[in-house]
């Protein structure tokens, strides 16, 4: 994935840094088991990031992304993954659950 730089070579800043929204998720295989909880926040071409708690889980290419904060959830591929941190690329529009729905996610 390719991510703009917002430093010159010389390391100062061209662009003022955006806030990082962090928010709890939860990845789910394709099958509705669930695989483990993480924390998301968004990248700066537009995907988002997922750090999980162990760097050693074996994680499939396709699963869903889960965001508690939205309440939805997203089918989305696994584009790079740097220990136990990853960029997920969402493959459809959000899902948006129902508050007994979004529960169960928490």
């Amino acid at each position: 994935m390719y991510a703009p730089s917002v430093t010159d070579n010389t390391g100062i800043r061209l662009a003022p840094a955006s806030r990082t929204r962090l928010r709890h998720g939860k990845l789910i295989k394709v099958d509705k088991t669930d695989i483990c909880d993480c924390t998301l926040y968004d990248l700066q071409n537009g995907g988002t990031g997922v750090v999980i708690p162990d760097a050693e889980a074996d994680l499939p290419d396709t699963l869903y992304v889960a965001d508690t904060k939205l309440a939805t959830v997203n089918l989305a591929k696994v584009r790079w993954r740097v220990g136990s941190n990853l960029g997920v690329l969402y493959l459809e529009k959000p899902i948006q659950l129902s508050l007994k729905q979004s529960a169960k996610t928490k």
